[in-house]
């Protein structure tokens, strides 16, 4: 009966019947996962431990930006500083186990750095020694843990990154904010491009696109509505990885320029390092009136999806960046035997 079926009626007709099922179920199922995502990220005064865990990452990697800045601002950071010291408190009553806790750990390591940092030169930190509890602060000056806060990148370092093995490559590969004053060109950036060409991507459909910005002016206006960038010199360039949803073939693929190009972005950020020139990939998950404003400015197309910037350019003889602590890989497996 099915065949019969779809010999009597004509195909538009089964394609438009078809368009309206995957309507609904591209609906049903968004509203599905949106309510997954809504019982599980971190909230914003949400006790959870792995939510706590999360906002203070966050909050670490803010000090560690404001450490890494060339140019250094004594006394940087009161608000976050503000925020992260009931961050602290909390995990230190929710985990029975904090001295293991590695995330505590490199939090109060930053916090050492900042603190160094400014004592070095007699800065007055009455108002963050006000902030936290006499143990959190204590612990800040006397901890031996050297897990957070900047390190140094050096240009004259990356002359031989070609010759690197991919775990050299991995282990040396940091985000760099800052760069050296000499503009990048096109044709410096496209041989990482084609590199990255060889990512997978699903059915080979390879829906990533590339969006170099080189003019100043657009990277001007485009840093400002991603927001993560404040504080640094504007890149040379910019390079805005979007996934292009024509290559998409049903609802059930709705999230997979987000993988694919996720995937790109990896290889190309390796691919870069390899030819020695510096990046930083930058989140594009933005607010709706923010996305759009950048659509407008780069003339995006409607199907295409923001997946991130990477900031471009070469070397500084010298730089610091943040030293990004990461998970032991056997916190984050699970095997299912």
């Amino acid at each position: 009966m099915k065949n019969v079926l779809k010999h009597l009626i004509p195909e538009p007709a089964i394609a438009a019947l078809r368009g309206m099922e995957a309507d609904l179920k591209l609906r049903r199922e968004t509203v599905h996962q949106m309510k997954r995502f809504r019982r599980n990220y971190a909230r914003r005064g949400s006790m959870r431990q792995a939510h706590l865990e999360t906002r203070i990452i966050f909050f670490t990697h803010q000090i560690e930006k404001g450490l890494s800045h060339t140019d250094f601002r004594y006394g940087f950071g009161k608000g976050v500083l503000a925020q992260l010291s009931p961050l602290l408190e909390s995990l230190r009553r929710i985990d029975t186990d904090i001295a293991h806790n590695d995330v505590y750990q490199t939090a109060i390591s930053s916090l050492h750095e900042y603190r160094v940092r400014h004592e070095a030169e007699d800065y007055d930190l009455s108002y963050a020694k006000a902030m936290f509890s006499a143990q959190v602060w204590d612990e800040a000056a006397a901890t031996q843990d050297r897990t957070g806060g900047d390190l140094v990148i050096r240009a004259a370092d990356k002359t031989d990154n070609a010759k690197l093995t991919f775990s050299e490559l991995m282990e040396v590969r940091h985000s760099v904010r800052e760069f050296a004053d000499a503009p990048i060109s096109v044709d410096e950036i496209m041989p990482a491009v084609r590199t990255a060409m060889r990512t997978p991507s699903v059915c080979n459909r390879q829906p990533t696109r590339v969006h170099i910005i080189t003019n100043p002016d657009l990277i001007r206006k485009a840093m400002p509505l991603q927001g993560g960038f404040r504080g640094y010199p504007l890149p040379p360039a910019l390079l805005l990885i979007t996934g292009d949803n024509q290559a998409m073939m049903n609802q059930d693929e709705r999230n997979e320029c987000y993988t694919d190009g996720g995937l790109f972005g990896m290889s190309l950020l390796l691919a870069l390092e390899e030819q020695g020139i510096a990046a930083c990939p930058l989140n594009t998950m933005l607010p709706m009136q923010r996305d759009e404003a950048t659509r407008s400015l780069l003339g995006i197309p409607d199907g295409e999806f923001l997946v991130m910037y990477i900031a471009v350019g070469h070397f500084a003889e010298e730089v610091k960046t943040c030293k990004s602590q990461r998970f032991d890989a056997d916190t984050i497996v699970t095997v299912h035997s």
